[in-house]
């Protein structure tokens, strides 16, 4: 096997590795006990929390039946988010799966276990464009391919640590130049629902801001 480097955007050279198959110009890969790990932390971090309430809310108010009410409430919250956390953990590390993005010179094959098993592949031929978008409804952002024939597919490259994605743009255009990337790496675009672009149009407004 060979490594090699080509020109990304901006100049930017990127590495692929060849071989007796097809080089790769993309991959990351992710175990899920990496998953597990960042989540008990997540659950000591919100022990912390909770001990820190107990210890300075009451020198902080002299409204001690809110505080009682609000004492409460963090009281039952605290072991559901710790039963929540910790058996999420326990499941990511006995599961250990993989998850995977992979760009070679024909094809963009994305795989997460995270919740369901998602697994596809395309021909990086038949990509059009890479969007990254937020719902103005409710502040979602999501990572989408749209295809040729109009179809979509979802990434959710937001959620791994390390994930370089300056090097997946790269890629993708070093496979189909066609292939239209977002012009910044970690702003989104806002959607609005088909209805409010009628009615914004119709009022004389750009429907697509």
């Amino acid at each position: 096997m060979s490594i090699r480097q080509n020109q990304g955007l901006g100049g930017r050279k990127i590495e692929f590795y060849e071989g007796k198959t097809m080089p790769t110009y993309f991959l990351y890969t992710r175990q899920q006990r990496s998953s597990a790990t960042l989540l008990v932390v997540n659950a000591g971090v919100a022990l912390f929390l909770y001990w820190a309430a107990h210890t300075y809310l009451p020198t902080l108010t002299s409204d001690t039946e809110a505080l009682n009410q609000l004492l409460y409430v963090l009281d039952i919250a605290i072991w559901v988010v710790e039963a929540m956390l910790l058996g999420l953990a326990l499941w990511f590390w006995i599961e250990n799966k993989q998850v995977e993005v992979k760009v070679t010179p024909t094809t963009l094959s994305y795989v997460d276990p995270t919740f369901g098993d998602v697994s596809w592949e395309v021909n990086t031929a038949d990509i059009t464009e890479l969007k990254q978008v937020s719902d103005v409804r409710n502040e979602f952002l999501s990572n989408v391919i749209l295809l040729k024939d109009g179809g979509q597919k979802q990434l959710m490259y937001g959620n791994y640590r390390g994930f370089d994605r300056r090097a997946f743009f790269d890629a993708l255009v070093l496979a189909n130049p066609n292939i239209t990337v977002p012009d910044s790496l970690y702003r989104y675009k806002m959607q609005r629902p088909r209805w409010a672009k009628r009615i914004r149009s119709k009022i004389g407004l750009d429907k697509n801001r």
